[in-house]
């Protein structure tokens, strides 16, 4: 962007955005986003009901022990944060609290933010003493079972279209108030776009949904969700919510010594996300992949690799270094309890790593009791960039292209060494009456050797470049071919590594027969598998699953059955498919090459027999059991690594640590969950208190099964809040990740117990649940309202209208890439570090750039802890260092610095008038108009039309006369108002 037309880009936003209006602060909100977790954290051990001396005789727990103040007199005034004790206190002027240091510049600022808007403040009870006898069983309320409620019965019945909608509209008729308009099709089609997949709907998306609704109004809004969750993009969009609470990153962020090591292999868990979330995959099992995927079965190698995967979601936290750190083992164990207790339960119960937790009914004990589990499963995070005062390296888990759990033993024999048979193999085989039968220990009589040949007993024919051709007796659609092979080349070498087989015409360039070989670079996908071709006219192949290792001895029985195709490879089914044969009326065949004399094996061949009939399985099964030699395939190198936890070999227990400290051991406990359940009627007996681990298992399969009980109080309520939350700008429960006793009470808690039961019994389905939450009445109305709504709802916890929300920052940088048509759609493979295995920064002041350009969306970009993605840092991006449920949502002058100046967004908009001038290359009216069209989804006022025009003739005037063409001003010039259109808030607001 040319410096000289910049302020330019300001006049423009002020006219793009002519009436779009910031959201103002939600002081609710605010308060539980910013100010009670600072409360909570850093004061309530000094200065609340639960505090074992009363600090200054200073309460701040309650509003009310707020504005009384302590022996220092009240400490704040609201709507005067120059005058409030606490902020002079915060900044360590006078007074200091926190005492040991500081808080961040940032946090104070809240605290002034906070003040100067009044100081709203919720916290109206004295908080309870969740520890002591009397414990308030209300401030408790998510540790009890949900209540199946009944559906309200409302003045408006008619209104509502589910049972969601009877919830919310009792609550706002209580409060004398009634529900604001519907949303218009066109701000309703881009809020589904939006939330369900992260991009905007595209002018001709938006022109059919309108359409269509008008004739068909709901069944237009169903047709248009349903294909929005079958979206790949789906996926995207969703996988990223999750991703904030598992706390993703590729590397490890700062270790405490100024080392951020890469996780170059983190982005299989991102993709593993991804995966899932398009596929539905039940959230009960959802976790249970992640907390213990590595202990549940699996029918397939892609399901183990997919469940090794998952459990990344324990591995991919932030570490402290281990150099000087007795307790980085149990900092390991304490990041996986946190963030298993927070994702899922929505309760933090990291400071009962040193004492009993402050208001939580959360033990010492528990939490020993948990961090047994952990601490008797090994973390697998990898090499921590080759550094060991970071971490000590760790093995990975390795992905393989074969798995079968009652054959993994087997699978790991060693078959580099010539196979030796028994004496009475050859027998063996002569029973099946093959029509030929050739050892290659000599030179074979019944086939015609082309090109020289060595023989010998231990290592059979040695070929290369040569192959042998024989014929069969008569034509037969039906026949079987037996033998032994090593492959000494390489698989990726070439593009077929060798063929070990073929039957069709000698020299035929057409290919007709069949033709087994082994996959080379050719298609990735089969590289070192087994293949079977049928050429001529058929043209079709089918693949095996194995990856053959070069070097190693293997044994193949393929069976022709008219049109079925079986390979058995060491004994084991390899390929069983549809393959129509295009053999025709030809007898010929050749060993160790293809017809034509095409990438023949390179290697050896043995023990060859000839079947004119199909065997049956048991009979090719038998040919390999009778060889002596043992089932399945040679250690083959892994097709990937992941990080994740797997079992140690001998669980413990453990011991507490006291005050955290472990050279300070106490008692051991036993290895278990969380105690404080209570029945519906408040005893504390649930039969939730309570799991039983075996001696030989470190407990996470109990612990995930424990979880995903359908009683559990907890885990659905809280996933069903964070679906909530993300589609309408708020949760149910304020505090996301806490459900806790300081936590936020929920708004409406009937609702959330109906959505969680609604949720399970639906099979944990996300899709369905997101389906029927954006179908309601609720989800649909207009996010304007009348004054008496904003007056007597400021915060919207009635639901009576729609949040007005700003895009995220992956939604802001996709939807650029979308509008100015750049975007790859496709799943980026990979990572940009998935090779690099480094310290980032390192040595100090190195610091590495590891982040490439990229058109796929922002979930695909890099995601490094303390080095985050240029396009995405300036607006709320979480540091993926703990769990965040809910983003930060600030307007600072930094972003829209951001929008100015940033080399992406300028990119963008010379796209985007490129885009333009294709598709209205001579009328610069239609132009402009088209430019709204495709940026804001809407049409152009004739007044817009025209002060857009103006501004493009000032930016023109005020380009550089040395520009080299004519066209190059004005191309300048319109990519100048493109930006411009890209920074309006009309552009980075849903609705």
């Amino acid at each position: 962007m040319i410096p000289s037309i910049r302020h330019l880009l300001w006049l423009a936003m002020v006219f793009a955005a002519s009436d779009c209006q910031l959201t103002a602060v939600e002081p609710g909100t605010f308060f539980e986003n910013k100010i009670r977790p600072v409360l909570v954290t850093h004061c309530y051990e000094c200065h609340s009901a639960d505090s074992a001396e009363l600090g200054g005789k200073l309460r701040l727990d309650s509003r009310d022990g707020m504005l009384t103040g302590g022996e220092s007199g009240p400490v704040l005034l609201p709507g005067h944060p120059e005058q409030s004790l606490i902020i002079e206190s915060l900044r360590h002027n006078d007074l200091e609290m926190p005492p040991d240091a500081p808080l961040p510049e940032s946090v104070i600022n809240d605290f002034v933010k906070w003040i100067s808007l009044g100081a709203y403040d919720p916290r109206t009870d004295e908080p309870p003493r969740a520890t002591s006898d009397a414990v308030d069983l209300e401030a408790l309320w998510s540790f009890f079972p949900r209540k199946e409620v009944a559906i309200p019965t409302t003045t408006n019945p008619e209104w509502a279209r589910d049972p969601i909608d009877h919830f919310v509209l009792a609550k706002i008729e209580d409060a004398g108030l009634t529900p604001t308009r519907d949303a218009n099709p066109r701000t309703l089609v881009r809020r589904l776009y939006h939330d369900l997949v992260g991009l905007p709907p595209t002018t001709a998306q938006l022109d059919a949904f309108t359409a269509e609704h008008n004739r068909s109004g709901g069944k237009a809004t169903e047709r248009l969700v349903d294909s929005l969750l079958a979206s790949p993009q789906f996926g995207v969009r969703w996988a990223r919510h999750w991703l904030d609470v598992a706390r993703y990153g590729e590397s490890n962020g700062d270790d405490g010594l100024g080392r951020n090591a890469t996780f170059p292999h983190a982005w299989r868990y991102r993709d593993y996300v991804v995966d899932a979330m398009n596929n539905d995959l039940p959230y009960d099992r959802f976790l249970s992949e992640q907390i213990a995927g590595d202990l549940l079965p699996a029918s397939s190698a892609s399901q183990r690799n997919a469940q090794l995967v998952a459990t990344g979601f324990l591995a991919i936290g932030s570490k402290p270094a281990v150099a000087m750190n007795r307790n980085f083992a149990m900092d390991v164990v304490d990041d996986q309890i946190n963030v298993v207790c927070t994702a899922v339960m929505g309760l933090s119960v990291a400071c009962a790593r040193c004492h009993d937790h402050k208001h939580d009914p959360i033990p010492t004990r528990d939490y020993y009791a948990l961090a047994g589990i952990f601490s008797s499963s090994e973390t697998l995070y990898g090499a921590a960039g080759n550094e060991g005062l970071t971490a000590p390296p760790t093995p990975l888990h390795e992905l393989k292209s074969v798995w079968n759990e009652s054959t993994e033993n087997e699978a790991s024999v060693d078959r580099t060494a010539s196979p030796t048979f028994p004496e009475s193999y050859s027998a063996a085989i002569a029973a099946l009456k093959p029509t030929l039968h050739v050892r290659f220990d000599t030179a074979p009589d019944g086939l015609v050797a082309h090109g020289p040949a060595s023989y010998s007993a231990s290592e059979f024919a040695t070929v290369k470049e040569n192959r042998f051709v024989g014929k069969l007796d008569q034509p037969s659609d039906s026949y079987s071919v037996s033998f032994w092979f090593r492959n000494t080349l390489g698989n990726q070498v070439r593009a077929v590594t060798a063929y070990l087989f073929s039957r069709g015409k000698m020299g035929d360039s057409g290919l007709p027969g069949d033709h087994l070989g082994i996959g080379g670079n050719h298609k990735v996908a089969r590289i070192g598998q087994l293949f079977v071709h049928s050429g001529g006219a058929v043209k079709k192949s089918v693949v095996g699953a194995s990856v053959i290792p070069a070097g190693s001895w293997n044994h193949v029985v393929m069976v022709r059955a008219g049109e079925q195709m079986k390979v058995f490879l060491n004994g084991q089914l390899e390929i069983d498919e549809k393959l129509k044969s295009s053999v025709g009326d030809n007898a010929e065949f050749c060993l160790a090459d293809r017809s034509d004399h095409f990438s023949p094996l390179d290697g050896n061949v043995g023990e060859f027999a000839l079947f004119s009939r199909a065997l049956t399985d048991g009979e090719a099964i038998k040919l390999h059991a009778d060889s002596g030699q043992p089932r399945g395939i040679a250690p083959s190198r892994p097709i990937g690594f992941a990080m994740g936890v797997r079992e140690k070999t001998k669980p413990v227990d453990c011991k507490i640590h006291i005050n955290g400290e472990g050279s300070k051991l106490g008692p051991l406990v036993p290895r278990g969950t969380l105690t404080a359940y209570r029945t519906r009627d408040g005893a504390a007996d649930s039969d939730l208190n309570g799991i039983t681990i075996a001696e030989s298992q470190s407990g996470r399969a109990a612990l995930a099964q424990w979880l995903t009980d359908p009683e559990h109080p907890q885990t659905a309520r809280v996933m069903v809040n964070r679906i909530w939350l993300h589609l309408f700008g708020q949760g149910i429960v304020a505090t996301p990740d806490d459900f806790g006793v300081y936590g936020a009470r929920p708004t409406h808690p009937e609702l959330l117990d109906h959505l969680a039961e609604r949720f399970v019994r639906q099979n944990w389905s996300i899709k369905r649940l997101i389906r029927s939450i954006v179908l309601t009445r609720t989800y649909q109305l207009d996010s304007h309202c009348d004054a008496e709504h904003r007056d007597q709802d400021p915060d919207n916890q009635l639901i009576a209208r729609h949040h007005r929300r700003r895009l995220d920052a992956e939604s802001l940088r996709d939807s650029m890439l979308a509008v100015s048509g750049t975007l790859a759609y496709s799943p980026q493979q990979g990572s940009a570090i998935e090779d690099v295995d480094v310290l980032i920064n390192w040595p100090p002041g190195n610091s590495t750039d590891l982040h490439r350009k990229s058109n796929h969306r922002s979930l695909y970009l890099c995601m490094l802890r303390h080095a985050a993605p240029k396009p995405l840092a300036a607006f709320d991006l979480p540091d993926a260092v703990g769990v965040m449920g809910m983003r930060e949502n600030t307007t600072l002058p930094t972003q829209a610095l951001f929008l100015l100046n940033s080399d992406f967004v300028v990119d963008q908009a010379e796209h985007l008038a490129a885009r333009l001038f294709r598709d209205e290359p001579s009328d610069e009216r239609r132009r402009a108009q088209h430019a709204f069209a495709v940026v804001l989804q809407r049409e152009a006022s004739e007044f817009e039309v025209t002060q857009l025009l103006n501004l493009i003739q000032r930016a023109g005037d005020a380009v550089s006369p040395q520009q080299t063409s004519v066209a190059e001003p004005t191309m300048k010039a319109w990519a100048s108002a493109c930006q411009a259109l890209l920074m309006t808030n009309e552009f980075r607001y849903v609705d």
